[in-house]
C-alpha cells in the first residue's frame, strides 16, 4: 500500500540500499569507459577513419541495445547472478580493449563490454530497488539514478588519471577492466 496523503515517506533503509548504491557508482563508471573512449582507443591503434570509428560506435551501440532487450528474459536469474555477469563481460571487455592491437580485436572487445553494459544498468537497478518499499522507490530511483550519472561524471576523470599512472589509455582500459 502506498502511504496515505500528508503521512511521512517511510525513510530509506540505507544498511541495504547504500551497497547497491554504490556498486551502481562504480558501473557508471564502468559503463561509460567503452563510450567514451572507444574513439580514442581506435585513433591509438591507427584507426583515423571517421566512417570505420562511427560504425563500430554504431554496432556497439546496438549490442548494448540487444543485451537490454534480453534483460527480459535473463531477469529470472537475479541480481546475485546478473551483476558479477555483468560486470565480468565489460571487465573482459575493456581488458581486450586495452591490449588488442587490431581494428577487428577492438571490436570485438567493445562489443563483449557493450554486451555487459546492456546487462549492467537492468541488473543493478533491480538490485538496488528490490530492497525498497513500494513508497521508498521513487526516492530510491532518483538516489541509484544520481549514483550512475555521478559515474558517468567521473569516468573521464578516472580514465585520465589510470592512463597517467599506467603511461596511457591502452593501461587503463586493462586496469578498469580489473576493477571491473
Amino acid at each position: 500500500p502506498g502511504r496515505q496523503h500528508g503521512g511521512p515517506l517511510p525513510a530509506l533503509p540505507w544498511k541495504l540500499f547504500l551497497p547497491p548504491v554504490l556498486v551502481s557508482l562504480v558501473g557508471g563508471v564502468v559503463f561509460y569507459v567503452v563510450i567514451v573512449e572507444l574513439s580514442f582507443r581506435l585513433d591509438d591503434i591507427g584507426v583515423t577513419s571517421t566512417a570505420t570509428i562511427g560504425a563500430v560506435s554504431a554496432v556497439v551501440s546496438v549490442a548494448t541495445a540487444v543485451m537490454a532487450f534480453v534483460f527480459g528474459r535473463l531477469a529470472r536469474f537475479g541480481p546475485a547472478v546478473l551483476v558479477p555477469v555483468a560486470f565480468t563481460l565489460c571487465g573482459a571487455g575493456h581488458i581486450g580493449m586495452g591490449l588488442a592491437g587490431s581494428l577487428p580485436l577492438v571490436a570485438v572487445s567493445a562489443v563483449v563490454a557493450a554486451l555487459g553494459n546492456g546487462l549492467i544498468l537492468p541488473s543493478l537497478l533491480v538490485w538496488a530497488l528490490s530492497r525498497l518499499s513500494f513508497a521508498q522507490r521513487g526516492r530510491g530511483t532518483g538516489v541509484w539514478t544520481s549514483a550512475l550519472f555521478i559515474g558517468q561524471f567521473v569516468c573521464p576523470l578516472v580514465v585520465l588519471a589510470i592512463s597517467a599512472a599506467t603511461g596511457g589509455l591502452d593501461g587503463a582500459l586493462v586496469v578498469l577492466g580489473l576493477v571491473a
